[in-house]
Order: C-alpha cells, then sequence, then structure tokens
C-alpha cells in the first residue's frame, strides 16, 4: 500500500512538472485584438524599452532596424497587448522604410495569433509604402507582395481587394522598369 501511495505521489508531482497546452475557445477562433484602452499601457512600455531604436525613425533605415528589432521582440513577448503592439508598430515602421516583406511577415505572425481582417490590413499597409521612393529591389519586392496578396484575396472570393492589389503591383512593376511583369499582373484573372 505504502509503495502503490508513492508511486501515485510521484506521478502527481510528474503531472505537475509537465508542460501544459492552452485549449482554443470552442469555436476554433483566435482571440480579438486589445482594444485601445488595452494599447495604452503597452505603448508606453514599448517607448520605454525601444526609446533609442524608435529615435531614429526618421530615416528609412532608422524605421527598418527598429522595425527588425520590435518584430524580434514580439516573438518571444507573451503579454497579448504588448505583442499585438510590437506587431503593428513593426508593420508600420516596416511600411516607412519600403519593406513590404517586414510588412507581411509582422501580419502574418498576427493573423496566426489575433482575429482580424489581416488581407485588408496587408492592403492598406503595402498601398502606404511611398513608391516614389523605392529603389528597383524593394519596388520588386512590393510587386510581388502585392502579387501575392491579389491571389490570396481572389482565393478568398475578395474580388475588389484582388482587383486593388493587382493594381499596387502593376504600379510597382512599373516603378522598376519591369514592362513584361507589368503586363503579366495586368493579364491576372482578377483584372
Amino acid at each position: 500500500m505504502r509503495t502503490l501511495l508513492l508511486a501515485l505521489v510521484a506521478v502527481t508531482a510528474l503531472a505537475e512538472e509537465r508542460p501544459s497546452m492552452r485549449q482554443l475557445p470552442a469555436d476554433g477562433g483566435l482571440e480579438k485584438p486589445p482594444s485601445r484602452r488595452e494599447l495604452v499601457d503597452a505603448r508606453s512600455q514599448i517607448k520605454a524599452r525601444f526609446r533609442e531604436p524608435l529615435s531614429h525613425t526618421e530615416t528609412a533605415a532608422g524605421a527598418m532596424l527598429a522595425s527588425d528589432m520590435l518584430f524580434q521582440a514580439s516573438l518571444d513577448e507573451n503579454d497579448r497587448a504588448l505583442k499585438w503592439l510590437l506587431l503593428e508598430e513593426s508593420r508600420e515602421l516596416g511600411a516607412a522604410a519600403g519593406n513590404a516583406d517586414a510588412v507581411t511577415r509582422a501580419i502574418t505572425v498576427a493573423s496566426a495569433l489575433y482575429e482580424f481582417d489581416a488581407l485588408d490590413t496587408e492592403l492598406k499597409s503595402l498601398s502606404a509604402i511611398p513608391l516614389r521612393a523605392l529603389d528597383p529591389v524593394r519596388a520588386t519586392r512590393l510587386a510581388e507582395a502585392a502579387e501575392t496578396l491579389a491571389l490570396k484575396a481572389r482565393t478568398d472570393g475578395r474580388g475588389e481587394l484582388a482587383q486593388s492589389a493587382t493594381l499596387l503591383a502593376i504600379r510597382a512593376w512599373q516603378r522598376t522598369g519591369n514592362t513584361e511583369a507589368a503586363r503579366r499582373a495586368a493579364k491576372s484573372p482578377s483584372r
């Protein structure tokens, strides 16, 4: 009997040491993004923690450095409001820096954790990139991201969004001087 009791205590202790899995809500949905009220404290924490990199965001290089730092910090952050805000700020700084990849990666991570219109957010963010300031390499990245977004929107049955993304891709390809790619994008099914 004593051996059985000791075995039961050992099993209970092992069970308490094992990590537990967090259950998703019964409907299988994701959490809504935090409210503005919930983001107040998170915003002050970001400003305090990232004061130095955020003070240099007036240049594209500084904005990109800050975007990268915020994105990396978001991956290890457990506080849901702070994680959301880190991803949001990273996305906005990536757009300001003209980096479509930074926009896409922040939205990809956020859409895996929170329930929001990721396609619309990505279109707005990619459209905010200052096209005239882009060199051919960054314009190519923007065009490719816009074409991928158009495909996702078409797949989701969102024709209007697909058409807007395709127009953005065409403009970006034109910025690169790649008229063949611009023609190919113009002939895509969303047009």
